[in-house]
């Protein structure tokens, strides 16, 4: 995981408190990688390990045997609605959160 755009996540992350969904991080990263890696951040989202690849396959973000960086958007059962391949999200975490307000707001209507 890039630990940049996580930061960049978590100091934005009242960006996405206007909408209904759950943040997660999810990569091949074993858990206790992650586990070391939220506790030094003090980051307050989720960190999920894929380490067969399944998740990141169905939401479009498997790249060979690692993920890509990006954002995905499941519906609340769990289906595959948006995913866009983006190394910099974080970067851009304004222009993120913009696309994310209008997947799900496409969603919901």
């Amino acid at each position: 995981m890039c630990q940049q755009q996580l930061v960049q996540l978590q100091e934005n992350i009242h960006l996405f408190d206007d909408i209904d969904a759950d943040l997660y991080a999810i990569s091949v990263d074993s858990p206790s990688n992650h586990k070391q890696l939220k506790e030094a951040g003090a980051f307050t989202y989720s960190f999920l390990t894929d380490s067969s690849l399944e998740v990141l396959d169905h939401v479009n973000m498997k790249n060979d045997q690692i993920s890509y960086r990006g954002v995905s958007i499941l519906d609340k059962d769990g289906a595959y609605v948006y995913h866009e391949i983006n190394d910099l999200w974080g970067e851009q975490i304004e222009e993120t959160s913009a696309k994310i307000h209008e997947q799900i707001k496409e969603l919901n209507d």
